[in-house]
């Protein structure tokens, strides 16, 4: 019922109620009473009591009324949650509360991928139903914490979180509300796929106040969106807060390409058993002129954003094929290249051809092996998997690159033509304390070698390390416990080193941890 109508229905029922009243109440007394002048006063009371029974009904009717246009105007009408100016009033007590304390308060923004297109397709009912279980997903999560939740626009929704020691554990916990998202599903268009891009900020640090903060978490979620559907951008200082010092860094970029100025590092790989080399890592780097060393987290997200990140990879193969095939290395001393792609190289259907024309000069490309991340490959999974069964056609190999950070399943793993998977270095980091990254670094090489599939381990840095992934099997080991990443003239020095250890020749800490490793041949894993 209309507003208009319930009015005006609840007018005329006072009205019938009122003029009964006074109809027959004046009757009820004339029959009761023939005292005129008793009659007369307890007319004038009866009078009194409709005017306090009226007054109260007023009363109360009003105060529903303000109460539900308070509510109203503190809350969004469909999902209940804060609206925009309410969140940022919340916000601002929780920055001032958290500054007096020296707590961190960090603001989650969330944007439902291509919203506008869904709206259109599905029709508005079941858009409103997406934004009804996107804001359940978020409250479910964030309930165990000290949060305000508001929607803050169309399809973004904003979280801030006081009382922070460290701001990292919400970055986790946000990847997991990605990755409820994504598992939302509609019965009637059942192919539709939702996600949300994320963009985070922390106080203090990332911004002082209410607006830098704002500010620096709608920045990183224009990163995000910039890298496609599904991903999270922290705040970066190196980005600034401005989109003229994003544009800066990315014709700066465009120069570098030009002028051919990134470089290239290797960093070696080993046999886990022997400790022989088995392949190098190939790693971009860029020294900016006035900026120093540009960190690759920041501009090869930027080039993704920029369409840039393909003459990255062009690059990189051609400058990393020459230089190892300059030094004698290729294919003999290093018998694997791997080399980092990204998402956005298989996003076209001349994918597969792009990468065959890059190796196209090579006699056996069976030494070249791709890494990419378990993200990039479940965020286009039909189009990858298509150009990675042709490129393994041509004996490429592919490597999944920080495994066990996505949400790779096994029946995703079973269907891709892979050689190798990297467990990713957080795991190895935290062996030596916790028994849970080892209960996982044990199940990832058990499900690995169920599937006939190679096993590296990267970021291994001490000689525990080494030895419990020896002990449990892993394949391969790559850290600077080994080696650090270098340049090409220094790794041909390194493998010309190894070959004269292996002569008995010389000695380097890789000599140091064989003998370590042969001395614990009985050290027994507890």
């Amino acid at each position: 019922m209309s507003p208009w109508r319930a009015a005006l229905w609840r007018t005329m029922i006072y009205v019938v109620l009122g003029t009964l009243y006074i109809l027959y109440s004046d009757r009820m007394l004339a029959a009761l009473v023939e005292d005129t002048e008793a009659l007369t006063r307890l007319q004038t009371v009866k009078g009194f009591g409709f005017v306090l029974v009226t007054g109260a009904m007023f009363f109360f009717l009003m105060l529903g009324a303000l109460a539900r246009e308070q509510s109203l105007a503190k809350r969004d009408k469909l999902t209940q949650l804060l609206n925009r100016h309410m969140f940022k009033q919340a916000l601002a007590s929780e920055l001032e509360l958290s500054n007096r304390h020296q707590r961190k308060v960090a603001l989650v923004i969330f944007n439902i991928d291509g919203f506008r297109q869904i709206n259109h397709t599905a029709g508005q009912v079941i858009g409103d139903q997406i934004l009804l279980d996107v804001s359940e997903l978020i409250r479910e999560h964030f309930a165990h914490h000290q949060s305000v939740i508001g929607r803050f626009g169309g399809d973004e929704f904003a979280v801030a979180i006081a009382n922070l020691e460290h701001c990292e554990p919400i970055v986790e916990l946000t990847r997991k509300v990605q990755q409820s998202i994504t598992q939302i599903r509609i019965s009637e268009h059942p192919k539709l796929s939702i996600s949300a891009g994320v963009g985070i900020a922390c106080s203090p640090g990332d911004a002082d106040n209410l607006r830098e903060l704002v500010t620096a978490a709608n920045l990183a979620l224009e990163e995000a969106k910039g890298l496609g559907a599904g991903q999270l951008r922290l705040y970066d200082h190196f980005l600034g807060e401005s989109v003229h010092s994003r544009l800066q860094l990315t014709a700066d970029l465009k120069q570098a390409l030009l002028n051919e100025e990134l470089t290239l590092v290797y960093q070696p790989q080993f046999s886990a058993c022997n400790l022989s080399i088995t392949g190098v890592e190939v790693l971009v780097r860029w020294r900016h002129p006035s900026l120093g060393v540009v960190p690759p987290d920041t501009f090869i997200p930027l080039a993704e954003q920029q369409g840039l990140i393909g003459l990255i990879t062009d690059f990189v193969c051609q400058r990393a094929i020459q230089e190892l095939s300059e030094q004698n290395l290729m294919g003999k001393v290093v018998p694997r290249v791997s080399i980092n792609v990204s998402a956005h190289d298989f996003n076209d259907n001349e994918s597969a051809v792009a990468f065959m024309q890059r190796f196209a000069h090579l006699d056996d490309w069976s030494c070249i092996q791709l890494e990419l991340t378990e993200t990039a490959i479940i965020s286009n999974f039909d189009n990858t998997l298509s150009v990675l069964n042709e490129l393994q056609d041509q004996r490429i190999n592919i490597s999944i690159d920080d495994f066990g950070t996505g949400y790779s399943s096994l029946n995703v793993l079973r269907k891709l033509p892979i050689d190798e998977v990297k467990i990713d270095k957080t795991f190895i980091r935290d062996m030596q304390t916790d028994e849970n990254a080892r209960t996982i670094v044990r199940t990832i090489l058990v499900m690995a070698h169920s599937l006939h599939l190679r096993v590296i381990a990267e970021g291994v840095e001490c000689k525990e390390q080494a030895q419990y992934l020896r002990e449990y099997g892993c394949d391969e080991i790559q850290g600077y416990l080994l080696a650090e990443p270098m340049p090409i003239g220094a790794l041909g020095d390194f493998c010309a080193a190894e070959g004269s250890i292996k002569n008995e020749c010389g000695s380097s800490k890789l000599t140091k941890l064989r003998d370590y490793i042969a001395t614990q041949e009985g050290f027994t894993i507890k």
